[in-house]
């Protein structure tokens, strides 16, 4: 099976975090090798509070998870605060360009209670996003990696890729943009009417991961991610938009 290092959050809820990347990752033929940035106290009725992991115990674990055989991408969620980002960017130089690295900057809870300081956005950009071969934020997380600068400026650092996922757009049609700096494709389905479903970014993320790992390309893995993405959505059927957010069911 392909190695895949998970670095992020523990979510007691099940439904997202290292818990959501392990059963993906599993679902895509691949191990997850988990390291806990952050514990969470939250469910699908909210987000209460986050502890940030001491940096030697994260780091420890970084290392001897790619110590213990090969690794054959990374995957990066939940970090618990700027300073600690800074210090996975760190961790991560000696693999950008080695590996593939899918980056998922999670700023904000689907369940709500959780918001990202200010300062993330700029650690996002200026020191996480020139890691990454496929960055995967949604719209409002992408305004605040840009910070006011165009996507030129995550070419210019070194950033190879961006999975912009539409899903907090408007319309009938929920349109994916996968942004290259040699050009863009979309990815377009119709919008479905699932309700709130917690997990969608890391089960998205993780089987980018998962497939960049077993050396497909990204627009392949993209889209692949995608349609696989979907088919789970479908097969939730209807929801509720005043529920509670449904955990993601993972098929095949």
């Amino acid at each position: 099976m392909r190695r895949v290092v998970v670095v992020g959050g523990i979510d007691p809820g099940g439904g997202a975090g290292l818990t959501a990347d392990a059963g993906v990752l599993l679902r895509h033929q691949a191990m997850a090798l988990p390291v806990v940035t952050a514990l969470t106290v939250q469910n699908r009725q909210g987000f209460q509070r986050l502890q940030q992991v001491p940096e030697c115990d994260w780091r420890d674990a970084f290392a001897a998870a790619c110590a213990d055989g090969a690794v054959d991408a990374i995957k990066l969620g939940l970090l618990a605060s700027p300073e600690q980002a800074e210090s996975v960017a760190e961790a991560l130089a000696p693999f950008a360009g080695r590996l593939p690295i899918v980056i998922d900057p999670v700023l904000s809870a689907t369940a709500g209670g959780y918001e990202a300081v200010a300062a993330m956005g700029e650690v996002y950009r200026e020191a996480l996003a020139p890691r990454a071969t496929v960055l995967t934020p949604n719209l409002p997380e992408f305004d605040a990696v840009l910070g006011g600068t165009s996507v030129a400026a995550l070419w210019d650092a070194g950033c190879a890729a961006v999975l912009l996922k539409g899903g907090h757009g408007d319309g009938a049609q929920l349109v994916d943009r996968l942004l290259q700096p040699q050009g863009s494709s979309e990815f377009a389905h119709q919008r479905l009417a699932c309700g709130p479903v917690h997990g969608t970014g890391c089960a998205l993320a993780s089987a980018v991961a998962a497939r960049l790992a077993a050396g497909e390309d990204v627009s392949s893995a993209c889209a692949a991610a995608i349609d696989w993405l979907q088919g789970c959505l479908r097969a939730m059927g209807p929801g509720s938009e005043a529920a509670a957010p449904r955990p993601l069911q993972l098929l095949p």
